[in-house]
């Protein structure tokens, strides 16, 4: 037996409907999980339109900038990329991997003129982890370490 025309478009219609839900579902999810962040050069070329919104910006823990206040959580150290630096200041416990010299990405509301104020540190796990423009073999390092990631 053979469907009628309507039943048909009905039912072809309706996988159609549950397929896209499924499949904006799906990016929707994705979207949310992204971890995008700024280098400080890109920072600081983009200082204007990024004024007092909130944005991620990731590099290298300068070392010899870390400086801590006596008998308080507040922080301030420079995030390098190598090109651009950027002053951060930061109030709380830190994370255990976070150190001078260390992979590091800082959240906040972008400021025009003061240091960057981190509201969350985000320390990289690996200990291999340099900024592509800070390293000389560029992609095979970030190759090798995403290969270390993956173990």
């Amino acid at each position: 037996m053979s469907m009628p025309i309507n039943r048909r478009v009905f039912m072809i219609l309706s996988v159609i409907l549950v397929i896209g839900s499924l499949g904006a579902l799906v990016l929707s999810s994705f979207t949310g999980a992204l971890v995008y962040f700024h280098t400080p050069t890109e920072a600081l070329a983009k200082q204007p339109e990024l004024n007092g919104k909130k944005i991620r910006i990731g590099g290298m823990v300068q070392a010899g900038t870390l400086t801590r206040e006596a008998g308080t959580l507040k922080i301030r150290f420079l995030v390098t990329d190598g090109k651009g630096q950027i002053p951060v200041r930061y109030e709380g416990i830190v994370p255990d991997l976070f150190r001078e010299g260390q992979g590091v990405v800082v959240e906040g509301t972008w400021k025009n003129g003061q240091d960057f104020p981190a509201d969350t540190i985000l320390a990289k796990h690996s200990e291999d982890y340099v900024p592509v423009e800070m390293n000389e073999q560029g992609i095979a390092k970030s190759k090798e370490s995403l290969l270390k990631s993956l173990k």
